[in-house]
């Protein structure tokens, strides 16, 4: 990403990211400083599952769980990021999307969030965080943890997947950001 802004010469804009993706937003916010005026998240760093960085132990715990039963890993992730009353239906077909990502990368990709030292990298971004994250998913040791740091917004727009849920609300909430 940070990468493809440079080549464009994008002089300012501001860095959307879900989920994993909220990972690579605030990374590029730090390389690129001059650029990214703003970093926003979609229900993303906000897991303390994931964050902050686990010990050597917990990685290879939560790696062999997933290369075990890849498909047992990725329902357990909907599962946790979908709120009480969430459509079944809807449920199934993110974990067919989801578990249909080719190995090794689906495993790799885990890893690399895991091992990745967000507490770290917050302090080096200086540009605003919003993270819009789900309020039912959304805990207190999360906002007590990153609130200081991270401008956290409960959202009610669906599951952990809410800008496909509700594209046009979640278009609205980033267009907030962007005006300021």
């Amino acid at each position: 990403m940070a990468a493809v802004l440079e080549g464009e010469r994008v002089d300012t804009c501001v860095v959307v990211g879900h989920s994993l993706g909220g990972a690579v937003a605030v990374k590029v916010g730090r390389l690129l400083p001059d650029a990214v005026s703003h970093v926003v998240a979609l229900d993303a760093l906000h897991y303390l599952s994931l964050f902050p960085a686990q010990d050597g132990s917990q990685v290879q715990a939560m790696l062999r769980s997933f290369s075990e039963d890849f498909p047992a890993g990725v329902r357990s992730m909907v599962v946790a990021g979908s709120p009480a009353g969430t459509d079944p239906g809807v449920k199934d077909a993110y974990f067919e999307k989801m578990v249909s990502v080719r190995q090794p990368a689906g495993l790799r990709s885990l890893e690399g969030l895991v091992r990745w030292r967000m507490d770290d990298v917050l302090r080096e971004v200086k540009q605003p965080i919003t993270l819009f994250a789900v309020r039912e998913i959304l805990t207190q040791e999360a906002i007590n943890r990153y609130g200081d740091r991270i401008r956290i917004v409960p959202v009610d727009l669906g599951s952990h997947h809410f800008h496909r849920e509700s594209p046009a609300g979640t278009a609205e909430l980033v267009a907030r950001v962007v005006a300021g």
